[in-house]
């Protein structure tokens, strides 16, 4: 006897076939090919080295910036096909440049007009490492990142999701997934399921902080802003509050935080969506933030690490010189801190109580608000700026300059400025990297990666991404390759900080090779932190997504 599928019989045995084939390959540790998914990852700020100086600060303010661009890098190096979709903005966020993007590589490509009122924008095509990048250039809209006019914050947010999409179709691409960083991009999400053109796309949500002041909510009654389906207020309004992210974990199939830290937090703040939140731990891409003196060596010994840090420490000791005037002593261990300065970072409350003892001679002895200590012979330097709406930061600003004038002459700069290059020098000519936020409330943390990659001893706070891979540094055994602020206190930093020191001034003046065994250790950690990783192990998540 014969039998004959019926047509819906067929389809259901090809798909049946097609999950035994994948979950074979699976077993036999094969992937998925790149050429069957697309990825479309929006992002507010993504830092974008292809273009000029002035325009690449322009578009990004911190840690997500420099890992959406990071990111766009390993997808293209693991031939994941992929497309960004960010704003550009026209006007620096702290120089309040304006930027004029005829004078960079990026070239218009076609204008969108999916909202009347918002007016038209031009979408202009540059690259990011191999991937290609659709900037949105809408000047009265996306004048500056991160603006502190709430108005005009939620104008930005509302037309990254709908000329997203327009730009999708534009280019006719059919997204397998849409990868959403932040709620700042949730508005993409609805907009995208009303249209039957992404009837089979999965949307990814990645949240980057645990932070109130990232997760975006707007006051009022203003969901008809949104510009979508009024079946979405439910969504987007609680308690007559616009919340972004809440909004982005319910309307996404999957949700993950950046360490397992994060990934505990997030499951404790959104417990309703539990089971749709994973993590991945944030990479930094190594082609970008090591030093080009360590690229040339395929392996490096602890004497070649430590001669070509002295180079790098001689170049940043003359730039700091340039901006500041003030040429630090190369002799002398930097402690160093490149960042935003947001009240959870706690830069002042850390540091104010000890940096006389930090900054003074190693043979003096100090009064500070802790008591009489040592000096530790450190030179300090930190750079970063505040948002300018924010009151309390703003004043540390004003303290971290009082030092470098004053209290602490000669031996600290401050410098209230942010970008790659800066970045970069930091991380590749500093000998202590220095981060403290409050436990719990840094997610990953990837200028800690930064120094690591290039050999530069962390002293941080326990938590975030730091804990995964920071062994503390044992003063018997000589392993580990870093040191956590424990329990979290200025005298704990000083007490490491004055261990550190002891540290580096046994190899200055006695020759002892502890110091560089220690920076070696933390330099063959960095090479596990690459963004490679990092995107193997979101593929994975693409492929979950790719199976619902």
């Amino acid at each position: 006897m014969c039998f004959t599928l019926t047509k819906s019989e067929s389809i259901v045995k090809m798909n049946l076939l097609n999950i035994q084939k994948f979950i074979k390959n699976i077993r036999k540790g094969e992937k998925i090919m790149k050429s069957e998914y697309t990825i479309i990852f929006i992002s507010p700020e993504m830092i974008i080295p292809e273009l000029e100086e002035t325009a690449l600060g322009a578009n990004f303010r911190g840690g997500l910036g420099i890992l959406a661009g990071d990111i766009c890098e390993g997808l293209a190096k693991q031939k994941i096909k992929a497309i960004a979709i960010t704003p550009l903005y026209s006007r620096h966020w702290m120089t309040k440049e304006n930027i004029d993007y005829g004078k960079t590589p990026a070239k218009e490509v076609f204008k969108a007009k999916p909202l009347a009122h918002f007016g038209e924008a031009s979408i202009l095509k540059t690259d990011r490492a191999g991937i290609d990048h659709y900037g949105i250039l809408q000047k009265e809209i996306f004048d500056e990142l991160y603006t502190a006019d709430r108005g005009n914050r939620l104008s930005q947010e509302v037309l990254l999701g709908h000329v997203s999409v327009a730009v999708i179709k534009q280019l006719k691409i059919k997204p397998d997934i849409i990868w959403i960083q932040e709620g700042h991009s949730s508005i993409i999400v609805p907009v995208a399921k009303e249209d039957a053109y992404f009837k089979n796309t999965k949307y990814l949500f990645t949240t980057h902080t645990p932070v109130p002041e990232g997760m975006e909510k707007f006051f009022g009654d203003r969901f008809h802003e949104l510009k979508i389906h009024e079946k979405y207020h439910y969504v987007f309004v609680k308690d007559g509050v616009i919340d972004m992210t809440r909004a982005s974990m319910i309307l996404a199939d999957k949700v993950n935080a950046v360490s397992e830290e994060h990934f505990e937090q997030t499951k404790k703040m959104f417990p309703e969506f539990i089971n749709k939140i994973t993590w991945v731990t944030n990479g930094s891409s190594r082609d970008l933030w090591l030093s080009p003196c360590i690229k040339k060596y395929k392996d490096i010994n602890f004497v070649q690490l430590e001669k070509i840090h002295l180079k790098n420490k001689n170049e940043l000791c003359e730039f700091l010189q340039k901006k500041s005037g003030i040429l630090l002593d190369i002799q002398k261990p930097i402690l160093s801190w490149v960042r935003r300065i947001a009240w959870y970072k706690q830069q002042n409350p850390m540091l104010a109580p000890i940096i006389d003892a930090i900054c003074a001679e190693r043979n003096e002895i100090v009064s500070t608000p802790l008591g009489r200590l040592n000096g530790l012979g450190f030179q300090v330097f930190g750079a970063g700026q505040a948002h300018e709406s924010d009151s309390t930061c703003l004043g540390w600003m004003a303290d971290f300059h009082n030092w470098m004038t004053d209290k602490q002459k000669g031996k600290s700069i401050f410098l209230p400025q942010y970008g790659m290059e800066l970045l970069q020098r930091a991380a590749w000519g500093s000998d202590v990297w220095f981060s403290c936020p409050l436990p719990g409330m840094e997610a990953c943390g990837t200028s800690e990666m930064r120094a690591t990659e290039n050999g530069v001893p962390v002293l941080t706070t326990y938590g975030g991404g730091a804990r995964e891979y920071i062994e503390e540094y044992n003063m018997v055994t000589g392993e580990g390759n870093g040191f956590f602020i424990e329990p979290y206190q200025p005298i704990s930093a000083y007490y490491k900080l004055k261990f550190i020191s002891d540290l580096y001034y046994d190899y200055i003046l006695n020759g002892n090779n502890r110091w560089l065994m220690l920076k070696h250790h933390t330099f063959k950690t960095g090479k596990k932190l690459d963004v490679l990783p990092m995107i193997e192990k979101y593929e994975k998540i693409f492929e979950e997504l790719l199976l619902k």
